[in-house]
């Protein structure tokens, strides 16, 4: 047999189409490799080929036998968290809040549920290169639609969703996987590309996420050029990179201070490190959180009046403070759960991230990591007053619809690594970037 009949034999037996290119390189290659080991020995050609093709055993059995393994998975473990945690989310800003207790109210949480499954299940389908192949097209559009959202939002006297910020991530993931294999003008056009997601961040959804953003993708810059991306030398350009970028924020922040004083910003963080220094002012919230937590009982409900008191404003009384309120509703342990909830989802995002071995699934994977994981613990902190609070919004557990759709898109966008980890590699990753294909694969 030769070896193309036998590449072909067992290839037909590989259900899923994406996985055949791959695995008909590698028994080339090995076919290849071990031919060549008996020419050394002294066989022709032709009759090395024979040999190394014969030795690889029958075609129809090793082809059913990658066909098990070169299968797309399913993550039932993160796919029952996202449903269970969704459903007890909207179930818990039902119990706790009185914001949600009108029909209308919950009419559209029912509908950002359904919204949610929906784009999990889409990326869940998706083959996630395509943020690679079409990086920079996808960073103009979401820029484009999240500008012209702004517009309209503006117009109706609404403000467009801080999360989505968050979604640029996965984006600057791509652009870095476009500019593998060049050199030290590659990594400045990424810094470049970061400032400017740092900037229109910045622009759209405020000052926090725009930092939480420009530090992650400081990290995976790092990570990037660590890993061998770039055609330099890693330990000088990581150091390079890391300090200028690292730097650039703290020269703003000096600049700011000397230029304008110490500002809002200041007066914030002023507030929430000596709140009693600011009890009429701004430290006002954190004297009240910390209080909360001092008479939190740990089963049963504490006094929980200021949550539906009318001084309270804005987004004092929702999802910034939802676990204070649940510990305030049903005790400590009930806020443990919750906790123990996100941390489960961390873990979970953490392992699917740790065993990539293609290097664009294992960035884009840590990069959904490093949203859930900083969001929750900046969640977390902010609940019990030691950190300035701002309007960040946990998983699962959220009004907004814009909200529910980030995190399905990270959590489908993980669904989606996880079901094609033995499928991709980063040998089929590179692909012409004007092809899209469409296939009906079977299992």
């Amino acid at each position: 047999m030769t070896k193309e009949a036998f590449i072909g034999s067992v290839t037909e037996q590989i259900r899923c189409v994406r996985a055949r290119d791959g695995i008909a390189r590698e028994l080339s290659d090995h076919i290849t490799d071990q031919a060549a080991a008996y020419e050394e020995a002294g066989e022709a050609h032709e009759d090395a080929v024979e040999r190394a093709v014969r030795e690889m055993g029958d075609p129809v059995e090793v082809g059913v036998e990658l066909d098990r393994i070169h299968r797309p998975q399913v993550d039932y473990k993160l796919i029952g968290m996202a449903f269970l945690f969704h459903i007890a989310g909207s179930f818990l800003l039902w119990k706790v809040s009185d914001v949600s207790l009108s029909p209308q109210n919950i009419a559209k949480q029912c509908v950002v549920l359904l919204l949610s499954f929906g784009v999990m299940t889409g990326m869940y389908f998706l083959d996630y290169s395509f943020i690679a192949r079409y990086a920079y097209g996808i960073f103009a559009f979401a820029t484009a639609a999240m500008l012209i959202g702004r517009i309209f939002t503006m117009m109706a006297g609404r403000t467009v969703s801080f999360m989505l910020g968050y979604l640029y991530l996965p984006v600057f993931v791509g652009i870095l996987y476009r500019l593998r294999k060049r050199g030290y003008f590659a990594v400045i056009w990424a810094m470049g590309m970061q400032v400017v997601i740092a900037y229109l961040t910045y622009s759209l959804s405020g000052l926090p996420t725009a930092a939480n953003i420009y530090m992650m993708c400081t990290i995976l810059l790092v990570i990037a050029i660590a890993k061998g991306w770039f055609l330099v030398r890693s330990r000088t350009a990581t150091a390079a990179a890391a300090g200028v970028l690292l730097l650039l924020p703290a020269a703003l922040v000096m600049g700011s201070v000397i230029l304008f004083g110490h500002g809002y910003q200041s007066q914030r963080l002023q507030a929430c490190l000596h709140p009693e220094h600011y009890a009429k002012e701004a430290g006002y919230i954190y004297l009240w959180l910390r209080q909360k937590w001092e008479t939190a009982r740990l089963i049963g409900t504490a006094d929980n009046s200021m949550f539906q008191s009318e001084n309270m404003i804005g987004y004092y009384v929702t999802e910034p403070f939802i676990l204070l309120q649940l510990v305030c509703h049903y005790g400590i342990l009930a806020g443990a759960a919750l906790v123990a909830a996100f941390a489960a989802v961390v873990v979970r995002a953490f392992e699917i991230a740790r065993r990539q071995k293609n290097q664009l699934g294992f960035m884009l994977s840590a990069a959904c990591f490093m949203v859930i994981l900083i969001n929750c613990l900046e969640g977390i902190l902010i609940n019990t007053g030691y950190y300035p609070v701002s309007s960040m919004q946990f998983p699962f557990v959220t009004y907004s619809a814009c909200t529910g759709m980030t995190y399905a898109v990270l959590i489908g966008l993980l669904l989606s690594i996880y079901r094609n980890e033995r499928i991709l590699t980063d040998e089929t990753l590179q692909r012409p970037t004007w092809r899209l294909t469409v296939k009906w694969e079977k299992r």
